[in-house]
């Protein structure tokens, strides 16, 4: 009896250790990105152009799981043959807790970061995303985003000072670190209609630190904004969406508050409006909090001619009396404004050319900046 039942035992127990590890054997699968940039510039009264071409994303990824609720990613960016760390983090998802992650990751902080440089339709980010120096931050992070029936969502996260290009080194966290939050809600939701409508608040409390970007292009001059005896940055964001059918809307309002020693009123204030239409009858796609890939219904690998989409963006970033009247800060312009047109073509749902035109109006001298922009974008 005991040795039928060893005979029996063995093979058994071997089997769904064997089903186990298969079901737990770790996986892995590689990503990449190309995105190879034009950029012409010009001063309305100026003689001279400034042209220039670059690799301005090169990613390279690989992610899976480790575990039926662990995950991980590693993904690089070798721009400019230097490597930045991006998306690094290890990740414990549960269904009913939301998911939980060390490393780095997207900061919680819009709409428009929230969104893949994948998916963003044009060229660059607004202006005020700037306000939080990179879309990325080391530390822990959570978030939940099935509330309400997958409706709804809350994002967290705190994060150090390091950069990417450096590793996310921080050797001073008591110093200071990021408490970042977000919380959205989409109260109309239909796929099958192609219909969303959505709302968002974000918070955000970081170190001090000078205030450095350029308007909507990525080869042109900087501005640089520095806040005297300033200690944290405080900011609050707005944000909203509409998709019906092929014709969306997008807007983000944010405001910035620098903590200073001195009691003056150092306030940023930005925002943007953006409109996307598709011609060809395609719409932008929604899910958790962000926006995702277009997939053209007329796929040149099927003999179709892809997708188009015409864009128009008006971004604004407003800076209080104290910021310009400091003396590291003459010159410098208390508000610029950008308009821009866009214009996307999606062979299929991996590729895309794209063309920006972008007027800078910040009272330079010579006039408005004028910014002509042409991508091509593949990723696989």
């Amino acid at each position: 009896m005991k040795t039928k039942f060893i005979a029996w035992f063995i093979p058994v127990f071997f089997m769904n250790i064997s089903l186990l590890s298969a079901q737990n054997k770790p996986t892995i699968k590689f990503n990449g990105r190309i995105q190879y940039d034009f950029e012409f510039l010009k001063r309305q009264n100026a003689d001279d152009w400034q042209i220039g071409s670059e690799f301005r994303r090169v990613y390279f990824s690989a992610g899976g799981s480790l575990a039926e609720n662990i995950k991980y990613k590693m993904e690089f960016n070798f721009a400019h043959s230097k490597i930045d760390f991006l998306d690094m983090y290890i990740e414990y998802s549960s269904k009913d807790l939301g998911n939980f992650a060390i490393g780095s990751k997207a900061e919680p902080t819009g709409l428009e970061i929230g969104t893949s440089s994948k998916y963003i339709p044009f060229f660059e980010r607004s202006m005020l995303t700037s306000l939080q120096n990179s879309r990325w931050g080391t530390g822990i992070h959570y978030k939940n985003t099935a509330l309400l029936n997958h409706k709804a969502g809350i994002q967290l996260a705190l994060t150090g000072k390091g950069k990417g290009k450096e590793g996310f080194v921080d050797k001073n966290l008591e110093k200071g670190i990021n408490v970042v939050a977000r919380v959205f809600i989409a109260p109309v939701l239909n796929k099958r209609k192609k219909q969303t409508f959505h709302l968002g608040l974000n918070y955000a409390t970081r170190p001090y630190k000078d205030l450095k970007f350029r308007p909507e292009n990525h080869m042109g001059d900087k501005y640089h904004y520095v806040f005297k005896d300033g200690t944290r940055r405080l900011e609050t964001g707005f944000e909203a969406a509409m998709v019906y059918k092929q014709f969306s809307l997008q807007a983000e309002y944010k405001t910035r508050k620098v903590a200073n020693r001195a009691n003056k009123d150092y306030l940023i204030t930005g925002y943007y409006g953006l409109a996307s239409f598709f011609i060809t009858g395609e719409s932008r796609p929604y899910k958790a909090g962000a926006f995702g890939r277009v997939k053209p219904i007329k796929d040149i690998r099927k003999g179709g001619s892809g997708a188009f989409e015409i864009l128009v963006r008006y971004s604004v970033m407003d800076f209080s009396p104290d910021i310009v009247n400091l003396p590291d800060n003459a010159g410098l312009p208390a508000q610029i404004n950008n308009l821009a047109f866009g214009l996307n073509w999606y062979p299929t749902s991996h590729v895309r050319v794209m063309y920006n035109y972008v007027i800078t109006q910040d009272g330079h001298p010579d006039g408005n900046l004028n910014a002509h922009l042409i991508r091509f974008h593949i990723d696989f």
